[in-house]
């Protein structure tokens, strides 16, 4: 009612009635914001009759914007605008912007009043008041009251009648929603036709709404939209199972079924119970709620009393799982069933019974692992079997084996399993059983039910033994050696030898020895031999043979036994308490060093006689190096080497065969002699290969010093480690260095030429005797003044070195070149003699093939011609006639004449 008002007397102000009315104190003008520019004149008509003006204005503010100048005109002095003047509280900025001044007018001293309204234009941006705005919407929502979800519009600084925006909703989603705006112009989010599905989809991140002005500016706020979750779902199995076998005696978690419930929290949770549920059964099942498994506490016993009336077809148990959320009361959905169904298997959970009753000795009932007594060679039943299991059906049918554990195959095929019906066997000896192979065996019973149940019965089995063996000597023939002075002297039973036999019968309690001789006895328990008497002495070197009887009660059997009696032993002795060999080092194996030998007087034709030799050694490692053979040679078993040790010291023993031997021992000392096998060589106590001499400290020493430089070598030949001689050979600068016998190398004087190497010959020469190696070897002796002088000298020797290298190696190879040359010229000459030989050889060889032939055939001929004279002399006379000389014809067919015979 009050904007009615204020309109009212707006127009009334504006009316030309009014203006004429009070057209000398009351002005108006309408201006533009942002359209006139500073120093502008603001026109509009006053009385001529003023003379002057001054602007009166209780806000000193306004005084930056308006002016009177040359107290006649009305000024603006900068800029107007609009939304900061509204800013500022200079005018009212419900509609326009209206500001008022005061002029006052001299002399009259009237107020005259001019109301200037700035006009608003679209000269500001609009934008949102938020980046982004997130709403929450349940997904229930009922899309027929069209609800509205308020959404922030964009601020504009200009008159909302300035400026109309057009609202656009855009992004992945927006298919979804639409924009609309309300008579307030407020701005409002609306569903379309189809409602949300938080399963579907439970948050659109990618919606933008934009607004556009009339100069196609855009502004635009992102929007997130969240879908509230509402109790929409019931639950659903996962699980199809239904039918789940399990045997009677199984215990622990079963199965576990599932049920999914798309919604979110307590709405999309899911409780477990049973439907219907026998309070009985909680002692065998138990469901967990959260988890939906089934668990059995006790085995589901078909025999069980509690368990029996609850079962269906005899081994069957329905179950009705029931599956239902955790939402409220008012938006709860309806619970899911899911039935299961329990087959109980039955299954084999008890063992055959075996029953065993012996027959062979007495009608008894043995036990499992029993014992049971058998004589060897015994025949016929050994044993009634009983078997039955309690089981009904496949598994109450059992099969029964035998199986005989044992190392002989004869025992093996002694026992037979017979069955007599359906639950009983007999078990029979069909072979007699031997003691003499093994004393006890064992018999297993295994009864198998249809379920695979095993039940083993042990049955061990006792052989007893009859005396049914032959005692046997260890030896068919034993011989014994005894001493003729033992046996006179110290006489006192003695015991010549010991007989053993065995008899394979555990039931013979002791066997008895016995013999048939005058001479000797035995002890008829432990077959021990002893002498009745004292032997003569006439009985040396003789032999006894008797023989030696042993029984068992019942049978016996005998042995041959000789003794043979040695006479006197002497002790062997070598011929010195020590021997001395030498033997040169890396002499080949089995190479003879020496020979010892001992003497004994017994002779060499007996036992007695018969020396063997042995060493030990006593140096270190020497029982390597060397051994004795039995006739006494010591012979090399690796080749020594008196560099590591040429000493071997040996204890040589000599050990007859006498009853009882005799022995003697002496020293053996071999010495391995030192060959010159290595040469001497220089050793160098530094890692510098080169002597460098300063001249600086040269010249700093007196007349009577010298420069000393001592030169040390080594050979590893032990005879000359020490005894090594150095010689300098004849050089240029000989009279400038002189090198002792002991390598002590001095200096008289400088050369002249500095920095200069100096390269000394010299030769090491051991002592050894005959052939003593003698090397030759260079000393590089560097002078200069600084170390620089030193690199310098060594880089020049190495390149000189290099140099003298390539150029030997050219010549090498030159004198290479050259002697295969010759090699090919003396390969091509030979080559080209032994053709000729072989091409005169072959025309040789033809030639004189082609005489024989030739000659062949003038015999032939003449034979001819002698043949056919002796038919007709005629011919014979004129040829005599005719021809008074004779022809002969050569190898290439030509004939001569040959003077004729006189």
């Amino acid at each position: 009612m009050f904007s009615i008002h204020i309109y009212i007397i707006l127009i009334f102000f504006n009316s030309p009635c009014y203006y004429s009315r009070l057209h000398s104190r009351y002005h108006h003008i309408s201006i533009n914001e942002n359209e006139i520019s500073p120093k502008h004149l603001l026109s509009f008509n006053l009385p001529n009759s003023i003379r002057s003006y001054q602007l009166v204005s209780t806000n000193a503010q306004l005084h930056k914007y308006f002016s009177i100048e040359n107290q006649t005109h009305l000024y603006v002095l900068q800029t107007l605008d609009r939304e900061y003047l509204c800013a500022e509280q200079f005018c009212s900025c419900l509609t326009q912007c209206s500001i008022q001044l005061k002029i006052l007018s001299q002399p009259q001293h009237q107020i005259i009043f001019v109301n200037i309204t700035i006009n608003d234009l679209n000269d500001n941006l609009h934008s949102f008041r938020y980046n982004e705005i997130q709403l929450r919407i349940p997904e229930n929502t009922n899309i027929q009251h069209r609800q509205c979800y308020r959404i922030p519009t964009v601020d504009d600084k200009d008159l909302s009648e300035t400026n109309e925006f057009i609202y656009q909703l855009i992004g992945n989603g927006s298919e979804k929603f639409e924009i609309e705006q309300t008579i307030g112009n407020d701005l409002c989010l609306r569903i379309k036709n189809q409602p949300l599905d938080r399963e579907e989809r439970d948050r659109y991140e990618d919606l933008w709404i934009i607004a556009t002005d009339k100069q196609q500016q855009q502004a635009k706020m992102k929007i997130i939209i969240q879908v509230l979750d509402i109790n929409d779902n019931s639950p659903r199995f996962l699980t199809n199972l239904t039918n789940i076998y399990v045997n009677e005696t199984f215990t622990g978690e079963l199965i576990c079924v599932q049920a999914y419930d798309p919604d979110e929290g307590n709405n999309g949770r899911v409780i477990y119970s049973f439907d219907h549920f026998d309070d009985k059964l909680n002692e065998f099942l138990h469901l967990n709620n959260e988890t939906g498994c089934i668990s059995i506490n006790q085995p589901l016993l078909l025999t069980s009393n509690d368990l029996i009336p609850l079962l269906q077809s005899n081994n069957h148990l329905l179950l009705t799982i029931r599956a239902q959320d955790c939402g409220s009361r008012m938006s709860s959905t309806l619970p899911v069933y899911h039935p299961v169904e329990l087959i109980i298997q039955d299954i084999n959970d008890h063992k055959p019974n075996i029953q065993v009753r012996q027959i062979i000795s007495s009608i008894d009932i043995i036990k499992n692992n029993s014992q049971i007594n058998i004589m060897e060679n015994s025949l016929g039943l050994l044993a009634m079997v009983t078997v039955d299991d309690i089981d009904q059906g496949s598994y109450g049918q059992v099969k029964l084996t035998l199986i005989v554990q044992t190392t002989s195959k004869k025992h093996q095929q002694a026992f037979q399993l017979k069955p007599t019906s359906m639950k009983h066997y007999k078990i029979e000896l069909i072979n007699p059983l031997d003691h003499e192979i093994e004393s006890s065996l064992i018999l297993f019973l295994d009864a198998i039910d249809g379920g695979g149940e095993l039940t083993r019965f042990i049955i061990n089995i006792i052989i007893n033994d009859i005396n049914d063996m032959i005692p046997n000597f260890e030896h068919e023939h034993y011989h014994f050696i005894t001493n003729i002075q033992s046996s006179s002297t110290t006489f006192d039973s003695t015991v010549v030898g010991q007989v053993h036999a065995i008899d394979p019968d555990s039931s013979t309690n002791s066997l008895v020895y016995s013999l048939n001789s005058n001479l000797f006895r035995i002890d008829s328990q432990t077959g021990q031999i002893s002498l009745i008497s004292p032997l003569s002495m006439n009985m040396t070197d003789q032999t006894i043979t008797f023989n030696v009887t042993v029984s068992d009660g019942e049978h016996s059997s005998q042995t041959q036994v000789s003794i043979s009696v040695e006479g006197l032993n002497h002790r062997p002795e070598f011929e010195r308490n020590e021997y001395f060999f030498q033997i040169d080092e890396n002499v080949p194996v089995r190479t003879i060093v020496g020979q010892i030998i001992g003497k004994d007087k017994d002779s060499p034709g007996t036992r007695r006689g018969e020396l063997t030799y042995s060493l030990r050694s006593i140096t270190p490692y020497s029982e390597f190096f060397f051994h004795t053979s039995h006739t006494g040679q010591v012979l090399v078993t690796r080749i020594p080497d008196a560099e590591q040790q040429h000493i071997h010291q040996f204890i040589i023993t000599v050990r007859d065969h006498g009853t009882p031997p005799l022995s003697s021992e002496a020293k053996l000392n071999i010495k391995v002699n030192d060959l010159n096998e290595y040469c001497p060589h220089l050793i160098n106590f530094t890692s510098d290969p080169y002597i460098f001499i300063s001249r600086q400290r040269f010249l700093k020493k007196t007349s009577i010093e010298k420069f000393l430089y001592r030169l040390f070598a080594f050979d590893k030949d032990i005879s000359d480690q020490t005894n090594i001689t150095f010689t300098l050979l004849p050089s240029t600068y000989s009279h400038i260095f002189n090198l002792n016998s002991n390598g002590l190398l001095t200096i008289e004087e400088l050369p002249t030429k500095i920095p200069s190497i100096i390269i000394l010959d010299y030769t090491l020469t051991d002592t050894f005797f005959p052939e003593p190696c003698i090397k030759q070897d260079k000393l590089v002796i560097l002078i200069g003044d600084t170390p620089i002088d030193r690199d310098y000298l060594v880089n020049e020797y190495e390149k000189q070195l290099e140099t003298s290298q390539h150029h030997r190696l050219m010549t090498q190879k030159l004198a290479n070149n050259k002697r295969k040359r010759q090699e090919t010229i003396i390969v091509f000459l030979t080559f080209s003699l032994s053709t000729i030989v072989i091409f005169i050889g072959i025309f040789s060889l033809l030639f004189l093939i082609c005489c024989r032939k030739q000659k062949k055939r003038n015999r032939e001929r003449s034979i001819t011609t002698k043949s056919s004279s002796l038919i007709n002399p005629s011919l014979l006379d004129d040829s005599k006639q005719q021809s008074p000389h004779s022809f002969i014809t050569d190898c290439n067919g030509k004939s001569s004449l040959l003077p004729p015979l006189r």
